[in-house]
């Protein structure tokens, strides 16, 4: 047989393995690999803590939709308004830069939110004013969206005093116009169509993913937040700082400084 011969065979050979490896791949390989699943199309994380922090505008925006016949507590007033604005500052003492929203809905739910929200914010407010040399930085800002028939409004504060670490203090509201609820979480994936089971996966992952970066930064020697992966807080059912955003887009949080000293967040976002 001719050397031409030879290499000519030995080319076809080559030819059939890459197309039957390729056929593999498609088909079984592929399947091993972790991807998302395909009713929760996530958003890829990247630039996400810095797209979230850029959110905050103090107002509304109600996109294409609009909202009539509901009944206002204040009908010269906007749905969402900053009901309370400081932005005094005081040498070697304080600065503020606060802009506390009231969600301006005559009902008894949104009334609750109201008051929650000034008992968190407008409350530590007071205690700064109140209070002399402790050299406090104080911030809260936020911005609300209107999908269809559902509000979200989305508050966050920083809290800087004297030599203690940073603080980030996020709430959210997700309320239903047309049935005057407050929503949980389980309800907004029925309206966004997206898998329990998916959506669970995705929180796992990130946290999973978050904490194993936070230890090997421990091991580098600094000084991190560490997560208990298996907190209940991560469940579906107990996760309570969510809304949806710009074009419907669902952020899942958990601002770790709603309950310690610390500025970590986690977000993930759902188309």
């Amino acid at each position: 047989m001719s050397k031409r011969k030879v290499l000519f065979i030995v080319i076809i050979v080559i030819c059939i393995i890459a197309v039957n490896y390729g056929i593999y791949w498609q088909f079984f390989k592929k399947k091993d690999v972790k991807d998302t699943p395909i009713d929760v199309p996530i958003v890829e994380e990247g630039k996400i803590l810095k797209d979230f922090n850029n959110i905050f505008k103090n107002e509304i925006d109600y996109q294409i939709y609009d909202i009539q016949g509901l009944s206002k507590i204040d009908n010269s007033k906007d749905m969402i308004y900053t009901k309370y604005e400081n932005k005094e500052k005081e040498d070697n003492n304080y600065v503020l830069n606060v802009n506390i929203p009231a969600i301006n809905i005559n009902s008894n739910e949104a009334t609750n939110i109201n008051n929650e929200i000034e008992n968190i914010f407008q409350a530590k407010v007071v205690d700064i004013l109140t209070k002399t040399e402790q050299n406090t930085i104080y911030t809260v800002e936020y911005q609300a969206y209107i999908n269809s028939n559902i509000l979200s409004l989305v508050i966050k504060s920083t809290l800087k005093e004297a030599d203690m670490p940073q603080r980030v203090i996020v709430k959210t509201y997700v309320y239903n116009l047309s049935a005057n609820e407050v929503l949980t979480l389980p309800k907004v994936l029925e309206f966004k169509s997206l898998s329990k089971d998916g959506v669970r996966q995705e929180i796992k992952n990130k946290i999973d993913d978050a904490n194993n970066e936070a230890n090997k930064l421990k091991e580098l020697g600094y000084n991190v937040y560490k997560r208990n992966v298996n907190d209940s807080m991560y469940e579906i059912e107990n996760t309570t700082n969510f809304f949806l955003g710009e074009n419907n887009m669902l952020y899942v949080l958990y601002p770790y400084g709603n309950m310690n000293s610390t500025s970590e967040i986690d977000i993930i976002v759902f188309e």
